[in-house]
C-alpha cells in the first residue's frame, strides 16, 4: 500500500504520470474533469495570469470533438445550447 509520504516523494511528473494512469484504468471521468477544471486556477496560482484560461480554439476544439465522437450528445445539449441563445440573443 502506497502512502502520503511515498507519494510526497515523487516528482510533480510522476504524480501526474500516476494520477492520470490511474484514472484512466478505472475509469474516473469525474476526477478527469475536477482535474481539467482545476488547471486555468492553477495556473493562476503559479503567477501565468494571461494562460489562466484555456483559450478559445483549444475550449471549441475539445468540445466538438466529443460531440464529433457521440453525435448523441449534441441531442443531450439541446437545453443549454438553447438557453446560452436565450440568455446572449
Amino acid at each position: 500500500m502506497i502512502t502520503r509520504e511515498d507519494l510526497e516523494t515523487m516528482t510533480s511528473r510522476d504524480l501526474h504520470d500516476r494520477a492520470i494512469g490511474t484514472a484512466k484504468a478505472e475509469g474516473d471521468l469525474d476526477w478527469l474533469w475536477h482535474l481539467l477544471r482545476s488547471i486555468p486556477a492553477a495556473e493562476g496560482e503559479v503567477g501565468d495570469l494571461e494562460d489562466s484560461g484555456m483559450d478559445m480554439v483549444s475550449t471549441v476544439s475539445a468540445i466538438n470533438g466529443y460531440t464529433r465522437a457521440d453525435r448523441d450528445l449534441s441531442g443531450t445539449l439541446r437545453s443549454q445550447y438553447v438557453d446560452y441563445l436565450l440568455e446572449r440573443l
